[in-house]
């Protein structure tokens, strides 16, 4: 089964309070059926990106998925 038929939604958050003590943006997915959500991906920043260059990547940033024709 596909993770997109077990995902209700998903919301990208900037992280700027590091929850958890994560520094990375997070995606997160609300799952279909229970109330729930989970991180689904982490955005780290690079070692050679500044901390400012990484919160302006982070702030021009849009993230879509496309499901894939196998799916």
């Amino acid at each position: 089964m596909s993770i997109f038929n077990r995902i209700k939604s998903f919301e990208f958050d900037k992280n700027r309070t590091k929850i958890l003590g994560i520094k990375s943006g997070i995606v997160w997915g609300t799952h279909i059926t229970k109330n729930s959500s989970a991180p689904i991906l982490y955005i780290s920043k690079p070692k050679h990106v500044t901390q400012d260059e990484f919160e302006e990547l982070l702030d021009s940033m849009q993230i879509s998925f496309v499901k894939s024709k196998n799916n």
